[in-house]
């Protein structure tokens, strides 16, 4: 007799334990944003995303000098700012300026201020940053309800990777 409630008891530990693992899951589910579109990893960036300043930080190698930045390491932190935003298509396309401080492999701390424009692919949250002087500069990425951005540099000879923050 003593084994068979044994048993019983170990069956009603298991059942309960499953009841509330479905109700922690149930309840899990049931937090996760309503919108079918974002749950499924699909972009839905609005060109008002993009009127915000964004704080950002990178570090990179350049692989041959140029006027902004000597042959070798460095690392830049600043901001930049959406100044205009409009939906062209599938595009949000825009001006956009950038203050960077940077600090290269000759110890120079130096800031540059940029304008530009972009156009951000509003299907993939990819898009494309020029600076008015340079042409393209950067390719970004938007993620987390474009709250953030990662970056990586379009121009040859320089490997540098960014990740940003909306302010």
């Amino acid at each position: 007799m003593e084994i068979l409630v044994n048993d019983n008891l170990k069956k009603m530990k298991k059942s309960t334990s499953l009841i509330i693992m479905s109700v922690f899951s149930a309840c899990l589910i049931a937090s996760l944003p309503a919108n079918a579109e974002e749950r499924s990893g699909a972009c839905n960036i609005h060109p008002a995303d993009l009127l915000a300043t964004f704080g950002y930080s990178a570090s990179g190698t350049n692989l041959q000098a140029n006027q902004l930045i000597p042959a070798g390491p460095f690392a830049q932190v600043g901001t930049a700012t959406g100044t205009s935003a409009t939906r062209s298509g599938n595009n949000i396309v825009g001006r956009w300026t950038t203050t960077i401080d940077q600090n290269d492999s000759s110890g120079h701390l130096t800031t540059h201020t940029f304008a530009g424009d972009y156009t951000v692919n509003a299907t993939t949250c990819v898009g494309d940053f020029s600076w008015d002087s340079v042409g393209v500069v950067f390719r970004a990425v938007f993620v987390n309800y474009a709250k953030e951005f990662k970056s990586i540099s379009t121009l040859p000879g320089i490997i540098i990777a960014y990740t940003g923050t909306k302010l």
